[in-house]
């Protein structure tokens, strides 16, 4: 009996609740999870120094920045102010294609950018700062489940004093969205990876799908005794976070707290938010700094929302002003996992 019929077994109707304390363990300390990563890129800003210089007084947990900046942006090398850094292969600044947050295309012309220069990156790497490294993917690459798993692991083998984060996309570019079956059927291959990673749009092609891919992972984690965490990258809005915490994912980051701005439970246009919250005379500069300010701290909210959630038995009304929506998104979710299984 392969994985995909053994999930079958789950009793139909039935989802038990998937958001449980998790943990992300170094030689140095044990982070839990939820954890909600506030990520850097020269995507965002060509001018990630200095919003990195800005907040770091501010940001005590968890940042993920990309090997790409830090090769082409050398000054990134020298943070110290996180306990913990993602350290992304580089992969998501040498493409084009627009993201659901981004609200413009990027002007600059990516520049040279492939695995020899990631692992340059990580070779030099400085190791005063526990970090996770992320497998490397490039967007013109496609390949098996089973490929990704292999060269994952040898690429991290050579790697012990990374933490592991592996990356998986689908099988064909013509797919779009991963093959969540494939990768269940290659479930007990992920055992050796620290974090099991997808992005938002490849997870599923609605809120929903994206929801019940991530459960039906999850269920089939449990079944083979791997407590790992669940990385969601391109997910940090005040909805979204939420939604696929409650299916079972742990770890999540995106741009969207740079580019816009939280408030009363979610994402808006900044102009919007300077009206909303603070004086109107405002400058621009004064403005978006003090939106970073506001976005951390929100963030820092909803990670308590989240870890109440799990502490209450999954009370949804920790979610306050989003909390209706997110409780009719899991009965539906009960719905299509009793569909789907």
């Amino acid at each position: 009996m392969d994985h995909v019929e053994n999930v079958l077994h789950v009793k139909i109707g039935v989802i038990l609740m998937l958001a449980k304390v998790r943990f992300v363990k170094t030689s140095q300390e044990t982070i839990a999870t939820p954890l909600l990563v506030p990520a850097f890129s020269s995507r965002a800003d060509p001018h990630i120094e200095r919003i990195l210089k800005f907040t770091k007084e501010f940001i005590t947990e968890p940042i993920l920045i990309s090997a790409y900046d830090v090769y082409y942006k050398k000054s990134i090398k020298d943070i110290t102010f996180p306990e913990m850094i993602f350290l992304d292969s580089g992969g998501y600044e040498c493409i084009k294609d627009l993201c659901y947050s981004q609200v413009y295309y990027s002007k600059d012309k990516p520049k040279k950018w492939d695995i020899k220069l990631y692992s340059k990156v990580l070779n030099s790497w400085p190791r005063k700062i526990s970090t996770i490294a992320i497998s490397y993917d490039h967007y013109r690459s496609r390949k098996t489940i089973t490929k990704q798993i292999s060269e994952a692991k040898n690429f991290f083998k050579r790697r012990t004093y990374f933490l592991s984060d592996i990356l998986l996309k689908p099988e064909e570019k013509r797919q779009g969205i991963i093959e969540v079956d494939s990768v269940i059927n290659q479930i007990d291959s992920l055992k050796d990876f620290d974090i099991i990673g997808f992005t938002e749009k490849e997870i599923g092609d609605s809120v929903l799908d994206r929801m019940t891919n991530i459960a039906k992972l999850r269920i089939a984690m449990d079944k083979a005794n791997i407590n790992k965490p669940i990385h969601i990258f391109g997910s940090l809005d005040p909805i979204s976070a939420p939604l696929y915490f409650i299916s079972g994912a742990d770890i999540f980051d995106s741009l969207t707290w740079i580019r816009f701005s939280y408030f009363n439970g979610m994402a808006i246009y900044k102009n919007n938010y300077a009206v909303l919250k603070q004086p109107l005379e405002y400058k621009t500069g004064r403005l978006i700094c003090q939106s970073y300010v506001d976005n951390i701290n929100s963030l820092k909210f909803l990670q308590m929302q989240m870890k109440k959630y799990i502490s209450t038995d999954g009370d949804f009304k920790v979610f306050e002003s989003n909390s209706d929506s997110i409780e009719k998104a899991y009965q539906a979710l009960k719905t299509k996992i009793g569909e789907e299984l």
